[in-house]
């Protein structure tokens, strides 16, 4: 910063040329308060922040996974895969605030053999085995090539989420079931997926205070307008819906939208 002083003797410094400020040098206004989000926004947020969660500790398992098999030597193992899945499933699904109510592992064929496919998935805090006895058929991947929450992310190698649905293999409620696929190297095919259960009736009691600071008919839909939890009585899970007029959009996580105001088709 420079300072000019004037003394005895010396020429006074001119005077500052005149700004082209419009209020002609009076005071300038205050800049206009920028508004917060809203009660609705804040409660949108909270809800983004658990599917997005979700999401994100789904995308970190995988690539863990990917990395982990990559780095056995030797052919890979049902007991090994074991070894590797049952620690992040036993910590998922016990977690006091947790969603998950089951998690786990499904191998593509060539991962363990040609043409087999092996499950490590559990369900529940005392972790019981799903569908175990499949990993004694050779054929046990047709029980899963034709399973959405399978064939999507090994078709487009993208996360997926399935539902909600009901769950006739694991839980026999309304559940999301959230994968990704494993690689176990960039360039490769798909290892198999990672995926995690959670059931509607779980994500109701987390999401249904927020979905009610937002409005009486919200709901969390997925990308084709299907209820997956509403505050509105008449909007079940599964349920076609669409937005009401003047319906505010928030979305959620990579796929989801909450409609302030939606009605069934």
């Amino acid at each position: 910063m420079t300072e000019t002083t004037s003394t005895a003797g010396q020429t006074a410094a001119a005077p500052a040329v005149a700004s082209a400020d419009p209020t002609d040098g009076r005071p300038a206004a205050p800049p206009a308060a920028v508004a917060g989000p809203g009660p609705a926004e804040r409660a949108a947020a909270e809800l983004d922040a658990t599917i997005a969660g979700i999401e994100r500790r789904l995308t970190v398992w995988a690539a863990d996974t990917g990395a982990a098999l990559a780095a056995m030597s030797g052919k890979v193992t049902g007991t090994a895969v074991d070894k590797l899945i049952r620690p992040v499933v036993e910590e998922l699904v016990q977690l006091p605030d947790g969603y998950a109510a089951g998690a786990g592992f499904i191998a593509n064929a060539g991962l363990l053999g040609p043409e087999r496919s092996y499950i490590a998935w559990w369900q529940g805090p005392d972790l019981e085995p799903v569908d175990a006895l499949a990993n004694f058929s050779p054929n046990s991947i047709s029980r899963y090539v034709k399973a959405e929450w399978f064939r999507i992310p090994v078709e487009t190698g993208q996360a997926h989420v399935t539902g909600p649905y009901v769950d006739f293999l694991c839980t026999d409620e309304y559940v999301l079931t959230f994968t990704h696929p494993v690689f176990t190297r960039p360039d490769g095919p798909v290892a198999g997926i990672v995926g995690i259960d959670v059931t509607v009736q779980r994500l109701e009691r987390g999401a249904m205070p927020a979905l009610r600071r937002i409005g009486a008919r919200a709901t969390l839909v997925t990308a084709d307008g299907r209820a997956v939890v509403s505050a509105a009585s008449d909007i079940d899970a599964g349920d076609l819906t669409a937005p009401g007029e003047a319906c505010a959009h928030y979305p959620v996580g990579r796929t989801f939208t909450v409609w302030s105001d939606a009605v069934r088709r």
